[in-house]
């Protein structure tokens, strides 16, 4: 994986033209749905505009009648993720076969027409933004997104201030919907923390540890070893993948737990970084009794 290639990949060539589409206005006022196919604006490197794109997309939706026929880009579209994301860049040009669509009323019959054509599509998956999926607390099932169509696979690649990045590797379907800007701050929060702190760099914990990013960070800071622990089994796999990514191959250990349970005598330093609206409480508590710091991210 070339990931400054990828990085390269997401900026636009001098002859890009913007073009921006009235957000509240209905589409249909606003351009010609006969001329709106897979290869209108595009321009010669290959993108096109994300305006022209989602109107390509909400084209086809209010066609297939799962929108009104006054919808609009703000209120009607579906939640575009690209499959690769860096920091805090947001291109405003795709290229073909790199947006992750959401919605919660797409069906088979538009996943395929929209998969066929609108080039920038590489995946389609039915849910709602609102939900969560994964695993939210020890009494919750695990919930994913539908897959009905293409590969859910994203990449995202955070700086860090420690002058090199960290990559995660995730299934959209599966794993919650967090960017990489997001990440990030996340990290920076930490790092501050750690170091306002003076906390030993002996052994630390990330709670409930998803993809890895922060124990992954906290191993790269210098903490001799870090208790990864996640109750989702899925995430504990993807945790595993994105361990090698980033060259940790010693220096950890990877617990299937829900954190309540979790067997640990003491630690330096216990992140804990719950979904929204989780009750920390309990976990909390416990953190407070195992570790020497506890930062709730």
């Amino acid at each position: 994986m070339d990931i400054d290639e990828k990085i390269n990949a997401l900026h636009e060539c001098e002859n890009c033209t913007d073009i921006q589409i009235k957000k509240f206005s209905p589409l249909r006022d606003l351009i010609d749905f006969d001329e709106l196919t897979g290869e209108y604006m595009r321009c010669e490197c290959g993108k096109r505009p994300l305006d022209i794109v989602m109107s390509h997309i909400l084209k086809i939706m209010i066609e297939s009648e799962i929108v009104p026929e006054k919808a609009t880009l703000r209120r009607n579209s579906p939640v575009p993720l690209s499959n690769f994301y860096f920091s805090s860049l947001n291109p405003q040009f795709i290229g073909k076969k790199t947006l992750i669509l959401l919605h919660p009323d797409f069906t088979d019959e538009v996943a395929i027409k929209l998969m066929d054509e609108v080039p920038e599509v590489a995946c389609i998956l039915k849910g709602s933004p609102q939900n969560t999926v994964g695993q939210f607390d020890r009494d919750s099932q695990i919930t994913h997104f539908e897959i009905l169509a293409g590969d859910d696979e994203q990449i995202n690649v955070m700086r860090t201030l420690l002058g090199e990045k960290i990559v995660l590797v995730k299934k959209q379907s599966k794993h919650h919907i967090e960017v990489a800007m997001t990440t990030e701050d996340k990290l920076v929060r930490l790092h501050n923390y750690i170091k306002n702190n003076n906390v030993e760099k002996g052994v630390a914990i990330d709670a409930m540890c998803g993809l890895g990013a922060l124990g992954i960070y906290m191993h790269k800071l210098g903490f001799k070893k870090v208790i990864f622990n996640d109750i989702n089994p899925e995430m504990v796999d993807a945790l595993k993948d994105n361990l090698k990514l980033n060259g940790i191959e010693e220096g950890f250990e990877i617990y299937n737990e829900s954190f309540e349970d979790l067997s640990v005598e003491h630690a330096d330093l216990c992140v804990i970084d719950a979904f929204p609206g989780a009750d920390i409480e309990e976990i909390t508590k416990k953190a407070e009794k195992i570790a020497d710091n506890v930062v709730i991210i």
